[in-house]
């Protein structure tokens, strides 16, 4: 069925709520799915009902006084709800969802933690295992070793080393090794850090592979009368002496602690703490009512007490530059995959702990607990596993088996909570986590922060009074493996959350950085420029050059302008901009990948030598972080990189961010005929050769307008091949830059449009039939002044009078473009 105005569109039950600053969001509850829109889109929403056509919505929402922009905008915010998969074209058919049993068919580890003993220097109030001195050293280091090479043999990726406090074991290097050298797998390490200035501990540290080992050390407190009174005197000063050599050693750290009532009035000072001692990221972990703990229940604040000190906590890290790792991962849900349904936690299911007596428990936060046992490790670990019926129990629960939780419209995003606390508190898996509250009003907050990010690149444009999708779910969203619609997936526990969210990112470093040693034949549709273009360029680069069109040469660079290429690679077209902008020009290059960059460096002083002049500078950094200031640029180009970004409505920002007024960007890119399937999506080695990762035309086009570009062209378009019956195009774009004033304002600017067509409208609607004068506003006359409009617009000032186009003709000499006096 095509798409137009006598189109229906279908949209599930949704739940809708309005933010105080007028977003207004729609969530699909079921999918799980949402958007965010604005006061106008809602309007249109609401008269979506799969009974009326657009053009019927268009009459009765009433948006404009001019029925052709108000079908245009409707037409246009139909199609981005079904880019976000919010409306159909057909009625939404689910089969209802049984629980998560049906979709978790095969017994395999995602993480696995090692209780390595539970005696700990220390004797913390809360310790949920009553650690201290004279507790168990835990198991022998041939159980250890034996455990680690089975959970990896399940496909554990993560290994995490708690206690009591793992740096009393001697062998613990030899463990690590284990864990990071020979299965190649992560570490992470949970400790107080106070035993790190033993000199055996120093050189154990020297000897770990910081990719591969992170740290996690517990403060509780931003002060050390806060701290002191909860794990002992003196061991704020040891612990931040600790963390902060972990963090000089060149680990990567998190601070975490325990929010009571005794720390919370400066747990808003956390983040500033971790910055000063170089970790990457705070940690809120709740307290666990079980262990020590149970003797502090008092202490433990609410969560309407909790939650205002959250989000002070929240804002102080952005403002310090660190992570809140609680909401680093729960970000990760409420922009997740849209339809990928996170059901409970992963304890027993995707992850176990082996407890230092060498019983087997769910997670490491009900490790020792007797009746939570899932057996005695004195067999193979999955056999162990597969008998044990808590385990079988635990695959079996869902939210789907739980009335109050399926009351909760957020359920699929929170992921219901840790199932830990919910036994812990009530004595049921599916009691409910009494921290669940605070995590939805985050999730809250983070869908309405998406929101206003898309909101202020709305502004941009001239216009603003069209109703625009400001979010949707899932765009920017870093996707692994198993997430596509239709996935479940089981939700970490509170004890660690989330230190890796770059895997996208790090599957592209390692890709071209064996394209950057090894030049890969065929990678990308390889266009060559021009003889001419490549005269002054080595072959080294040549070989690397892995483009799928020549967006230099289609920018049209001037003697003196400054451009900028994104995802430079080894810098061909650096180097041809270089030609075109010549000794008062500069050509820059911007690359995450170290190797690529290195052979562009290697290849700057033969290709200045070859042109008699060098204006050329290459920078590391990400497509979505462009490492230069706003307003810099008069031209950017892209040649087949923009797809391999997770986060393509950032790269589009940041391009607009660091173009000059009436600046352009020109790229060349790969895109599909019709939405990549999940499958697809998934293929690292596809997202290598730029096919995962494509938008279709439709998309790139409408997020360059998203983006707050105007004047959208296609330059060429050509095929290029097809996968699994799945056809892509080599496709250039031109888009221009033009920076809308704060309102538009209307003084008596008329622009009249020269032909050679009857008529056209313009990207906000407005209707130009030729040689007629239109009122416009001065964002719109500035606008059509400058290219590409210019050669098809008469602008006049308020005091000028349009003279006909005959007239106009002769006072120009057959060429009349631009303003007329």
């Amino acid at each position: 069925m095509g798409f137009s105005s006598e189109s229906v569109l279908h949209t599930p039950a949704l739940t809708r709520w309005q933010t105080a600053d007028d977003i207004h969001l729609a969530l699909d509850e079921d999918g799980p799915n949402w958007i965010a829109t604005d006061p106008r889109g809602a309007r249109v929403l609401d008269l979506i009902d799969g009974r009326r056509t657009l053009a019927d919505v268009t009459a009765l929402a009433r948006l404009y006084p001019e029925p052709a922009r108000s079908l245009q905008h409707v037409m246009s915010f139909a199609q981005a709800l079904l880019r976000a998969g919010i409306a159909r074209l057909q009625p939404f058919a689910r089969r209802p969802y049984a629980g998560r049993a049906e979709r978790l068919t095969e017994w395999n580890l995602r993480e696995m933690w090692l209780h390595t003993n539970n005696s700990c220097n220390l004797a913390c109030e809360h310790c949920l295992v009553s650690s201290g001195p004279a507790e168990g050293r835990g198991l022998s280091t041939g159980a250890l070793l034996s455990a680690i090479d089975q959970a990896a043999e399940l496909g554990a990726e993560r290994f995490f080393f708690t206690g009591g406090e793992p740096f009393l074991r001697g062998d613990l290097r030899a463990l690590a090794e284990r864990v990071t050298v020979e299965h190649g797998r992560e570490l992470v390490v949970l400790t107080n850090a106070i035993l790190l200035d033993k000199p055996a501990h120093r050189a154990l540290l020297e000897a770990l592979d910081r990719s591969r080992v992170r740290f996690q050390v517990s403060i509780d407190g931003a002060r050390a009368e806060d701290n002191d009174a909860i794990r002992g005197e003196g061991t704020f000063a040891r612990a931040a002496s600790g963390l902060a050599l972990l963090s000089a050693m060149g680990f990567e750290t998190s601070l975490t602690v325990v929010p009571c009532r005794r720390n919370l009035r400066a747990l808003p000072e956390i983040p500033a703490l971790a910055k000063r001692l170089g970790a990457a990221s705070v940690h809120l972990m709740w307290a666990h009512r079980r262990g020590r703990g149970l003797s502090m229940l008092d202490e433990l604040p609410r969560v309407d007490e909790l939650l205002p000190v959250v989000r002070t906590v929240r804002d102080a890290a952005r403002h310090v530059g660190v992570r809140l790792d609680n909401l680093e991962s729960l970000a990760l849900r409420v922009n997740a995959v849209p339809e990928v349904k996170h059901d409970l936690g992963m304890a027993g299911v995707e992850s176990l702990c082996l407890f230092s007596d060498g019983v087997l428990y769910p997670s490491a936060a009900i490790a020792g607990h007797p009746e939570l046992a899932i057996g005695r490790l004195d067999r193979p670990l999955l056999e162990v596993w597969q008998a044990s019926t808590l385990a079988r129990e635990l695959r079996a629960l869902s939210l789907a088996k739980s009335p109050a939780q399926l009351a909760d419209p957020l359920r699929f995003i929170s992921g219901g909570g840790d199932l830990e606390h919910a036994f812990l508190w009530s004595g049921s898996f599916l009691g409910g986590d009494p921290y669940l509250p605070l995590m939805a009003e985050l999730a809250r907050d983070l869908m309405a922060d998406l929101a206003r990010a898309g909101r202020a690149r709305a502004l941009r444009r001239a216009g603003r009074d069209t109703p625009v999708v400001y979010h949707a779910m899932g765009e920017g969203a870093l996707a692994c493996g198993d997430e596509v619609p239709g996935a479940v997936r089981t939700v970490h526990s509170n004890c660690v959350l989330a230190f890796d969210v770059d895997r996208p990112r790090s599957l592209m470093r390692a890709f071209y950085g064996e394209a950057a040693v090894e030049p890969k034949q065929d990678l990308c549709c390889p266009v060559r420029p021009s003889a001419e273009d490549l005269r002054h360029i080595p072959a080294d680069v040549v070989e690397r050059f892995y483009g799928c069109g020549s967006p230099v040469q289609d920018a049209a660079l001037a003697v003196g302008e400054t451009h900028l290429d994104l995802g430079s690679g080894a810098g061909i077209d650096v180097f041809v901009a270089a030609r075109y902008v010549g000794s008062s020009g500069r050509s820059i290059g911007v690359d995450m990948t170290e190797p690529m960059l290195a052979v562009a460096r290697e290849n700057q002083p033969i290709v200045a030598k070859n042109l008699g002049f060098d204006v050329v500078t290459f920078h590391q950094g990400l497509l979505e972080q462009v490492p230069l200031p706003d307003r810099h640029v008069d031209c950017v180009t892209s040649n087949c990189v923009i797809n391999l970004s997770p986060d393509k409505r950032a790269v589009f920002s940041e391009i607009w961010r660091v173009l000059k007024d009436h600046g352009r960007v020109v790229l060349s890119d790969i895109v599909s005929e019709h939405a990549v399937p999940p499958h697809l999506r998934v293929n690292p080695e596809l997202w290598g050769e730029c096919l995962s990762g494509a938008l279709t035309a439709d998309e790139l086009l409408a997020e360059l307008e998203r983006a707050g570009f105007h004047g959208v062209e296609v330059l060429r378009r050509a095929f290029w091949r097809k996968v699994q019956g799945h056809t892509f195009s080599t496709v250039t774009v031109r888009a221009y830059k033009h920076e809308a004033a704060a309102r538009e304002v209307f003084v008596g600017h008329r622009a009249v449009y020269l032909g050679p067509y009857k008529s056209v409208t313009d990207e906000d609607g407005l209707l130009f039939r030729r040689d007629e004068p239109v009122e416009v506003s001065t964002d719109t006359a500035a606008k059509l002044a400058h290219a590409p409009y210019a050669a098809s617009f008469a602008v006049y000032e308020p005091a000028q009078t349009p003279r006909p186009i005959a007239r106009r003709l002769a006072i120009a000499g057959g060429g009349a473009t631009g303003c007329c006096s």
